[in-house]
């Protein structure tokens, strides 16, 4: 059964300096782990009906995401 966690905005996004049209995305340690993520990892990122769906790009035998 999947858990449900629930973090506040100012916890995952921040404003970055300078740039008015984007935002830093700070992902959980926690769910980096449980997700086996790691940096440099590409991400695909979907949001719906006010929900952020993430999961991790695989890379073909080319090496080709």
């Amino acid at each position: 059964m999947n858990k449900i966690i629930t973090y506040k905005v100012e916890d995952i996004f921040e404003d970055i300096e300078g740039d008015d049209e984007n935002m830093l995305m700070n992902i959980p340690p926690e769910i980096q782990e449980k997700m086996g993520w790691v940096e440099g990892d590409v991400l695909k990122i979907n949001v719906e009906d006010g929900q952020i769906s993430i999961v991790k790009v695989e890379k073909d035998a080319d090496g080709k995401e």
